[in-house]
């Protein structure tokens, strides 16, 4: 810390500085995130709830009733009716209240979970921090889970089965339908990681895969509104179906204006829920449907194109998702493309470079990117 303080120009001026170090994604090179430019009216509406926290709701009762909102509308759109949930720091957060609500309401000595293979890493934490033993099952030619593969693993200790609609690498949907079958006949709880396509399966247009709340089986589910919602980082989701599995999870506060809390972070932003709030509210689903259609549109163009020029597609998009190798250098040729600024991720166990086509990456943008690839290529 200073001695002296800066003056406002000076602490300004060095934050531009240091802000220019990172991309932006105005720029529309970054082709690697799951998250976007948050809306601009997520951005006014941040603003106006800076001071809120919602780890205390009772202060903040219009804040409060925002989150009840977007809850409220991230459920009915999921076909969920009288569900409780949260808005929380993001999926990880989410996917760790639901395990604790399953685990807590099971009461297994050695509780286990059954993941599929492509479940996010953050499963990983969350089964350290619970002491959970994660059991991954495997996937099938198409990289969704094999249901038949993950039902010979459930035992007498299995807590839980976790599917997910969007996985992060390759944005497969796993067969919800199945995994619902599993956990009615084994009586357990399933959960449901949409984090990512949470908001973008519903505003598919034609035929979708059923992965939500329309099935009784499915006991809770994670949404992240700061992903395709464009709300403003931090703004996860966690929806749960009925109210036992949100008693499983709470804690008694001893000050607070709120006899109990029930996600793990304490403090937690009303701004974040205010810019979720305010997109859901300014798009609607029309709008929604406009801007998943665009980022599907681009993604298969995208795909065309790299089949056309000798790259070869890992699977068909499902969502806005492509990933794509060729027959030998895929490693340096995402390392290149990052030396040129175009930030793409890259995927050792499938040897495959990973794009994701959100609002911010427009057609010319791809059309760029496809120009660097025959460049990096020749």
């Amino acid at each position: 810390m200073h001695q002296k303080s800066l003056s406002k120009k000076a602490i300004i001026t060095e934050l531009e500085r240091i802000r220019s170090l990172d991309p932006q994604y105005y720029d529309g090179k970054i082709f690697c995130s799951m998250c976007t430019q948050p809306h601009p009216i997520a951005q006014k509406a941040y603003k106006m709830f800076l001071a809120s926290n919602l780890g205390d709701p009772g202060l903040f009762p219009g804040t409060a009733q925002l989150e009840k909102d977007v809850i409220n509308d991230l459920a009915t759109l999921l076909h969920g009716k009288n569900c409780r949930g949260f808005v929380v720091s993001g999926g990880t957060e989410a996917n760790l209240l639901a395990l604790l609500s399953a685990r807590n309401l099971m009461q297994k000595e050695q509780p286990e979970v059954i993941l599929p293979d492509s479940a996010h890493f953050s499963f990983k934490k969350i089964c350290n921090l619970l002491k959970l033993k994660p059991i991954y099952a495997p996937l099938d030619s198409k990289f969704a889970v094999n249901t038949t593969s993950l039902e010979s693993l459930v035992s007498e200790n299995t807590i839980a089965v976790v599917g997910t609609a969007g996985t992060a690498e390759l944005g497969v949907v796993d067969p919800i339908p199945q995994l619902a079958n599993i956990a009615k006949s084994h009586d357990i709880h399933l959960h449901v990681d949409a984090a990512f396509g949470g908001l973008i399966i519903p505003f598919i247009d034609g035929e979708k895969p059923i992965f939500d709340f329309c099935m009784e089986e499915v006991a809770s589910m994670t949404v992240d509104p700061h992903k395709m919602g464009m709300a403003a980082i931090p703004a996860g989701g966690i929806i749960f179906r009925d109210e036992e599995a949100i008693e499983a999870i709470k804690t008694r506060t001893p000050y607070l204006s709120d006899t109990y809390q029930y996600t793990f972070v304490g403090t937690r932003s009303g701004a974040s829920v205010a810019s979720a709030w305010a997109v859901l509210r300014y798009l609607g689903v029309e709008g929604f449907r406009i801007t998943i259609a665009k980022c599907v549109k681009i993604t298969h163009f995208l795909a065309d194109e790299l089949k056309t020029a000798g790259f070869q597609l890992v699977t068909e998009p499902t969502l806005n998702i492509v990933a794509f190798r060729k027959e030998e250098g895929t490693k340096s040729l995402s390392e290149r493309l990052w030396k040129h600024g175009w930030l793409v991720s890259y995927i050792p166990r499938y040897d495959c470079i990973r794009i994701v086509l959100m609002p911010h990456i427009t057609k010319a943008n791809a059309v760029a990117f496809l120009k660097q690839l025959k460049i990096e290529k020749l």
